[in-house]
């Protein structure tokens, strides 16, 4: 299997980041997981997974009684995953590598489907939905984490600098044929594939600098605007402004960060 880049990649430097932003958003998965219902002895899938940061938690939570199924379509991500697994010997999770468009799963035979910042990368979210929604029991659910309005990212108050990096990261996300504000377009392929909607809360959040908001926002700036830059979408001098911004303004205790605002979903198979 040819190994597909992310649009934000795969090399250390992503993998050092997709942990810290797990960080962030752990206490918050968490509640909604437990929201949702899920517990020991459950089978769930966790789609997309990336490193396996929720995996490992999932496995934790539904316990040696239970199972949880990793899937995602880079084999570093399962490989990093896999190692960890064996280390805590978490013997109930297994992994599957492919694409999410691909899942395979028996019918009605999952308790609850998660993923978080998955359908957002995808030109067409409606395949993933509709295999989720054949795969989940009656009573079973998908529950998400998706962005709402990714561009709702600012500085207060706004610098302009800021302001146009963040427009050059959204054009990226339209290069890459991605749909970032899914979750505009998700209630009705809930509906069409037999899934009621039960829970839908969107998630501002906002910190002042060395806050986890901040420093999730300034590690992703730092990471991903140069493969902006190499897609032609910002200039050098628009990268450096917006790092020097960034790093001036962590000195600055009256400026704060608002994150991009995030949705969480339960959707309920009938």
């Amino acid at each position: 299997m040819v190994e597909k880049e992310y649009v934000l990649g795969c090399d250390r430097a992503e993998l050092a980041r997709l942990e810290f932003q797990h960080t962030v958003w752990a206490s918050q998965t968490q509640a909604l997981w437990e929201r949702a219902g899920l517990g020991r002895g459950q089978t769930v899938l966790d789609l997309g997974c990336g490193p396996g940061f929720t995996s490992i938690e999932l496995a934790r939570t539904v316990g040696p009684t239970g199972s949880v199924i990793a899937r995602d379509q880079s084999a570093a991500f399962l490989h990093y995953l896999q190692e960890r697994a064996a280390a805590e010997r978490l013997d109930h999770l297994s992994v599957s590598r492919g694409p999410a468009q691909d899942l395979a799963v028996p019918n009605s035979s999952l308790d609850v489907a998660y993923s978080r910042w998955l359908l957002c990368w995808l030109p067409d979210a409606s395949i993933v939905v509709e295999k989720v929604a054949r795969a989940l029991r009656p009573g079973g659910c998908f529950v998400l984490q998706e962005y709402l309005d990714w561009g709702a990212m600012k500085l207060i108050p706004r610098q302009a600098a800021f302001d146009r990096a963040v427009e050059a990261c959204l054009n990226s996300w339209l290069a890459a044929q991605a749909t970032i504000d899914v979750v505009e377009r998700l209630p009705p392929m809930l509906e069409r594939c037999g899934l009621d909607l039960e829970y839908m809360a969107p998630k501002a959040r906002c910190g002042p600098p060395g806050s986890l908001e901040w420093r999730w926002i300034q590690e992703f700036m730092r990471d991903y605007l140069p493969k902006v830059e190499a897609l032609g979408l910002i200039s050098p001098t628009e990268v450096t402004a917006a790092r020097r911004l960034l790093d001036d303004s962590s000195q600055r205790p009256s400026r704060s960060c608002v994150t991009p605002t995030v949705a969480e979903v339960i959707a309920r198979k009938r």
